[in-house]
């Protein structure tokens, strides 16, 4: 599967950090998030494919349009901007925002 991509690109979250919230250890443990990283990474140099590592500040908080920093808790879960009026699934947004940083990365 990763031949099929050139670039992989994953938040680079303190998982360490992470576990300590109650609210993400579960979630966080149980997908072995280092791990599959750590996999991905592997198979990819295999497959002649590249991962990055981005830093996820402000990856949902930023509107994947129009760039503007739009506040938002952990249950909200669609990314709304009033500036230019793009809605769309919290998750999705974060991750056009991540795929944006990982193509900068490489210049």
């Amino acid at each position: 599967m990763v031949d099929r991509f050139g670039t992989i690109v994953f938040e680079d979250l303190n998982v360490i950090k992470m576990e300590q919230s109650h609210y993400l250890a579960k979630s966080i443990a149980d997908v072995a998030w280092n791990q599959f990283i750590t996999i991905t990474e592997s198979k990819a140099e295999d497959a002649g494919s590249r991962v990055v590592l981005v830093n996820p500040r402000n990856t949902s908080q930023q509107c994947s349009r129009c760039g503007m920093i739009v506040a938002k808790t952990l249950s909200d879960r669609v990314h709304s901007c009033p500036h230019c009026g793009l809605e769309m699934d919290r998750d999705q947004n974060a991750a056009i925002n991540s795929m944006r940083l990982g193509l900068q990365s490489q210049g």
